[in-house]
C-alpha cells in the first residue's frame, strides 16, 4: 500500500517516466554537462512496472540526478566498482558513490552559505581542483627542465665527435627518401625545424579551446551545462601527458649517444666532451634547453602526438573538416622533422609508439579502467560544473545531513522540494521501511 502511495507521487512518476526514455542504455556525465547514453549498465529498468518491483529504483533516481551510474548487481564494495569506457567527447572521469562525492558537495555547499573573505579564498581558489592544477604544472615544468638540461648535457656529452666539417649519420632510409628542405625555406636555415612552428600550432589551439571552456556555458532555459567547464581538466590533462613525455625521453636520450645528423651540431663535434661545455651549450641558448645528441625518441613528434590526442579525447576535432585540417599540419611537421635532419627515421617511429601507449596508459588510469594511487589522484574532482550551479538554487537552511541521506534533494528548487503527496525526504523514508 505505501509503496502503491509512493509510485503514484509526482517525482517518482516523473522518475519512471525519464527511465522509460532512456531504458535500455545507461547514463553517464559527458563534457557538454548533459545526459549521455551508453551501453554499459549491466542491467537497466525498462519499463514501469520493473521500475516499481525494485526496492532500490529511488537510489536509482538519486544517481541519475547527480548523473551517477549505479551497478545495481554489484556490490557495495569500492574494488568491485569498475567503470565502464568512456566516450571521446567526455572531459569528466565517472564518479561513484564511494569516492566522497557527497561529502564534498556538502562541503561546498557549507562554503556557499559562509559569508565573507576567507569563505571566498577557501571556496574559490584555494580548491581540491585548483591545488591539483598547480601541481600538475609544477610536475611538468621540472620534469621539462629535468629531461632539457640534466638529460640534454648527457646526451650532448655520448654524441660521436668527429673532426669532419659536415655531418655524417648513420644509414637512414628516410633520409634516402625525403630530401634535405630546410636549408632551402627563409628562416629556417639557422633557426629549428617547421616541427617547431607546428608544436605551435598545436598547443595554441588548445591553449584557446581551454580559455573558451574554462567556464561552463549553462542553457537559458533547462539550466544544464550545454558546453564547456573543463578547461581545468583539458589543462591538467595537458601538463600530465607532456609530463609522461618529458620522463620517459629523459630515460632514453642518454642511454645511446647517436652520430649526429643536424648540420647545426657539427661546430659542438669539435668541443670537449664535459658536462660543463654541455651545461654552457644547453642553457645558453635561450630558455628552451637545446641539445646535440638527444635523437631518441623525437620529443617533438611525441608532444605532436599528445596534441592530438587531447584534441581528440575532448571533441576539439568533431568535424571530420577540422580533424583532416589538424591531422595534415601535424603529418607535414613530422615530415620535416626528418627533412630538416633533427632526428632519425626510427627516432619518429618511436615517438609513435610512445605517442599511442602513454595516453592511453594515462586514460586508463583518469577513466577508473584501472585503479590504484595515480589513478584515484588523476580522475577525482571536487564537485561537477552542473553540481556548482545547483548549489546556488539551494536554501542555506537545508540540512547538511540530507546530501548523504537523500542527494538529488540539492537539484529541486526550495519550493519544488515538497510535493502535495509527501515530502521527498518522507518518501525517501518510506522506501527505506
Amino acid at each position: 500500500m505505501v509503496r502503491r502511495m509512493i509510485n503514484d507521487t509526482p517525482i517518482v512518476r516523473r522518475e519512471i517516466d525519464r527511465m522509460e526514455v532512456s531504458k535500455g542504455s545507461g547514463l553517464r556525465y559527458g563534457s557538454n554537462g548533459t545526459m549521455s547514453t551508453d551501453l554499459h549498465t549491466a542491467s537497466s529498468l525498462s519499463s514501469q512496472e520493473s521500475a516499481r518491483s525494485h526496492p532500490d529504483l529511488l537510489n536509482e533516481f538519486h544517481c541519475l540526478s547527480l548523473d551517477l551510474t549505479t551497478d545495481v548487481n554489484s556490490d557495495d564494495s569500492e574494488d568491485s566498482m569498475l567503470l565502464p569506457p568512456r566516450s571521446s567527447e567526455s572531459s569528466y572521469s565517472d564518479m561513484s558513490e564511494g569516492d566522497g562525492y557527497y561529502d564534498r558537495l556538502t562541503w561546498h555547499h557549507r562554503q556557499r552559505c559562509s559569508k565573507g573573505a576567507w569563505s571566498f579564498v577557501k571556496n574559490s581558489i584555494l580548491t581540491l581542483s585548483n591545488f591539483k592544477l598547480v601541481s600538475s604544472f609544477v610536475i611538468w615544468f621540472t620534469t621539462y627542465m629535468i629531461m632539457g638540461v640534466f638529460g640534454g648535457s648527457v646526451a650532448y656529452m655520448h654524441f660521436e665527435r668527429s673532426d669532419m666539417t659536415i655531418p655524417d649519420p648513420l644509414p637512414d632510409f628516410g633520409y634516402d627518401v625525403i630530401p634535405y628542405w630546410c636549408p632551402s625555406i627563409p628562416h629556417f636555415r639557422h633557426h629549428g625545424n617547421v616541427q617547431s612552428v607546428v608544436l605551435f600550432i598545436l598547443y595554441a589551439i588548445i591553449i584557446s579551446g581551454i580559455v573558451v571552456r574554462w567556464e561552463p556555458r549553462y542553457h537559458p532555459k533547462s539550466g544544464f551545462v550545454e558546453w564547456g567547464g573543463d578547461g581545468r581538466l583539458i589543462l591538467q590533462h595537458l601538463f600530465h601527458l607532456n609530463s609522461l613525455v618529458f620522463i620517459t625521453r629523459t630515460s632514453t636520450v642518454g642511454l645511446t649517444g647517436l652520430p649526429q645528423p643536424n648540420p647545426r651540431c657539427v661546430d659542438q663535434q669539435h668541443l670537449p666532451a664535459t658536462f660543463g661545455n654541455a651545461l654552457m651549450f644547453v642553457m645558453g641558448r635561450g630558455f628552451p634547453p637545446h641539445a646535440c645528441g638527444d635523437l631518441i625518441y623525437s620529443g617533438h613528434v611525441g608532444c605532436t602526438l599528445i596534441c592530438m590526442a587531447v584534441l581528440h579525447r575532448h571533441g576539439f576535432l568533431k568535424r571530420k573538416s577540422a580533424a583532416v585540417l589538424v591531422w595534415v599540419v601535424a603529418v607535414i611537421g613530422i615530415y620535416f622533422t626528418i627533412s630538416c635532419r633533427s632526428h632519425y627515421s626510427v627516432d619518429v617511429v618511436l615517438a609513435f609508439y610512445f605517442g599511442y601507449f602513454l595516453p592511453e596508459w594515462y586514460y586508463n588510469r583518469s577513466d577508473g579502467r584501472v585503479k590504484g594511487l595515480i589513478s584515484k589522484w588523476i580522475r577525482r574532482l571536487e564537485v561537477r560544473p552542473n553540481d556548482f550551479m545547483r548549489l546556488d538554487r539551494v536554501d542555506c537552511q537545508f540540512k547538511q545531513a540530507d546530501y548523504q541521506k537523500y542527494p538529488s534533494a540539492i537539484i529541486k528548487q526550495p519550493a519544488e522540494r515538497r510535493t502535495n503527496d509527501l515530502s521527498e525526504l518522507e518518501t525517501y523514508s518510506l522506501l527505506q521501511q
